[in-house]
């Protein structure tokens, strides 16, 4: 069984080489105009504000980003599992 690899530049009808499609790509979604702005919410941070324990979450994923190790951010879980317990949005299984 013989092995293929497939690049952009091996598909048919593809004028581009590999190389060049993703940079061109990332510079026109660079400089694309956006609709968000920071301070629009998404759906994710419409729901963790509703909790109260949005502080608490953003600290966690902010330690999450940095140490790339959740083992590394248990205060950080321990504190948004506590803050998410008193305000009733936690049960324990």
């Amino acid at each position: 069984m013989s092995s293929s690899t497939f690049t952009a530049s091996s598909i048919p009808n593809n004028p581009q080489p590999a190389a060049a499609a993703a940079p061109a790509a990332l510079a026109a979604a660079a400089t694309a105009p956006s609709n968000n702005t920071d301070d629009d919410d998404d759906a994710w941070d419409k729901r963790i504000k509703r909790t109260g324990c949005f502080k608490q979450n953003e600290s966690l994923l902010i330690c999450h980003a940095d140490t790339g190790d959740w083992r590394k951010c248990l205060a950080e879980i321990a504190a948004f599992k506590a803050c998410m317990k008193n305000h009733g949005q936690f049960e324990e299984h």
